[in-house]
């Protein structure tokens, strides 16, 4: 049995590739106690803590194997408004938490994710310091059967030879399936309450929210692959009569998937009203959800609509972890 602690859990989209592995989560840090919640539901920790990481005894967990953790993004992150980036954002520095949970757990492997807009390096040293291998790679979610163009930074921290682990990763690549062929299945209109049963079959979190009526002229107009200011720069509508200043609005503001081909990643998907690939309505929560290859059954209630949005696109997608872990499973058969 080998056991997980993780930290900046989120809703679990990392845990969860762990679990289905075979990993053992003792316990998982989580300060937004609604994600939390979520987490506790559908991944089931031996212990959920709804709290700041460093306010934590870690003390306790020294008997635990791996310790798995995805930092916040924002201090990094291009979503992120300029001036609000980097050294003043209150949360920036948080990663090197990373380093005092390792010192005080004394883990066999660490496993640290985050946005490609971040360094490694520093955090790196410091692991090294402590007696670890190191090694991290900008992987592609592509390469692995997700169809985001999202990517992310994966460190990984062993003590004894690290380099087994990307090489396991390497072998697990597939290609991703069509968005549209993951939606396919799914009934063409939201459900009025959540869940819901659709021929016999529980239905949960396929809820979205409805566009003003002015906009609801425009969306039909924009094809899959696009947003509103990606087509009317492109020639394909004119928007300037329903919109005004269209070329100033956020690029992904009414963005609807291609049917074939990589999702774009949008950090804010009910602000900037994502739509669906096909129908002409905003992409419903179990759609977006589908896309980041999560499975039906994971139920992001207690969160509102907003926060369900939001987690799912904050998160790593489900079938990446999975083989994340899956790979690092290796240096336990050595």
């Amino acid at each position: 049995m080998v056991t997980v602690i993780e930290l900046f859990s989120g809703i679990g989209g990392l845990g969860y590739g762990f679990a289905k592995a075979g990993f053992v989560i003792e316990a998982a840090v989580e300060r937004n106690p609604a994600r939390a919640e979520v987490y506790k539901n559908n991944i089931r920790p031996r212990r959920m803590l709804a709290s700041d990481v460093r306010a934590v005894d870690l003390t306790k967990y020294r008997h635990v194997d791996v310790v798995i953790a995805g930092p916040p993004c924002r201090p990094y992150s291009l979503a992120t408004p300029r001036f609000r980036r980097g050294t003043t954002h209150p949360e920036y520095g948080l990663d090197a938490e990373v380093v005092w949970a390792v010192a005080e757990v004394k883990p066999k492997a660490v496993v640290v994710e985050e946005v490609p807009a971040w360094d490694p390096r520093p955090l790196a040293k410091k692991l090294r310091k402590l007696g670890y291998s190191v090694k991290y790679k900008l992987v592609a979610f592509s390469e692995y059967g997700v169809p985001t163009t999202r990517g992310r930074w994966i460190l990984v921290a062993l003590r004894g030879r690290v380099g087994i682990v990307f090489s396991a990763l390497d072998a697990l690549k597939e290609d991703y399936q069509r968005p549209i062929d993951l939606l396919r299945d799914l009934p063409p209109e939201p459900c009025g309450v959540d869940p819901c049963k659709v021929n016999g079959k529980v239905v949960y979190n396929h809820i979205n929210s409805s566009v003003n009526s002015k906009l609801k002229e425009l969306i039909p107009l924009i094809p899959p692959g696009h947003s509103l200011v990606s087509a009317h720069k492109a020639g394909i509508i004119d928007a300037s009569s329903y919109v005004r200043n269209v070329a100033k609005k956020h690029s992904y503001w009414l963005y609807r998937p291609p049917l074939d081909g990589l999702v774009k990643v949008v950090p804010y998907p009910r602000r900037s009203l994502m739509l669906h690939p096909v129908y002409n309505r905003m992409i419903t929560v179990r759609e977006l959800a589908r896309l980041y290859t999560y499975p039906d059954d994971f139920d992001l209630r207690p969160l509102n609509l907003d926060e369900m949005y939001r987690a799912i696109a904050d998160s790593v997608p489900p079938k990446f972890s999975i083989k994340l872990a899956t790979a690092l499973k290796t240096i336990y058969r050595e």
